[in-house]
């Protein structure tokens, strides 16, 4: 029996891709390890936290980043995501107080950037709802981390997450069959 080859063999690229993955992944491993090894040493604040979630964002972002459904609503979903992580590993490790109002505006802005887009490709966008929601909903959770305080004190905050509540329900009216038909293929489809 002579076994048939059917998938194709890597060619020099996909063995140098991967021998650059193998080789930062353990770079990465050891940067992490030595960076908490140090951080216990020397007592003090947990700044290595910082450095093992930045590295983790860089190697999910970068050297493994989600092939299946790439576009550039998910990627810009994900990177938010973990820069609104280390926004707050920031603020609660190393120096409180700015992130609340810095991460409405983060998110508000990059809302913003994926609707301008969102509306100016309408025609021949492709499944990108689901991200657009998975920010809104992101902030949604955010709010009371945001404004901790009354809204007056920091308003900076209330208005920005304000603004981002208003985006996302003009998404949600405007585009609402378009959301229902994108979440039953996505989530309800080939099931019986």
């Amino acid at each position: 029996m002579n076994p048939k080859i059917i998938y194709p063999i890597p060619g020099n690229q996909a063995t140098f891709y991967k021998s650059l993955r193998n080789i930062v992944r353990i770079l990465f491993l050891l940067t992490a390890a030595i960076c908490l090894l140090v951080n216990i040493l020397a007592k003090g604040k947990l700044w290595s936290i910082i450095v093992v979630w930045s590295l983790f964002s860089l190697w999910r972002l970068v050297f493994s980043p989600h092939l299946v459904e790439f576009s550039i609503f998910s990627h810009a979903s994900r990177v938010t995501f973990y820069i609104v992580v280390l926004l707050i590993l920031i603020d609660h490790f190393l120096a409180s107080g700015w992130a609340q109002t810095v991460i409405p505006i983060v998110l508000f802005a990059d809302l913003l950037a994926m609707f301008v887009i969102f509306f100016a490709t309408y025609e021949r966008r492709e499944r990108h709802l689901v991200s657009i929601v998975f920010l809104c909903i992101l902030n949604l959770i955010l709010i009371p981390y945001s404004i901790r305080t009354w809204p007056i004190q920091n308003w900076i905050a209330f208005s920005f997450q304000t603004a981002s509540i208003v985006l996302f329900i003009i998404m949600i009216t405007v585009n609402r069959k378009d959301l229902i038909y994108e979440l039953k293929a996505r989530f309800f489809s080939h099931r019986k």
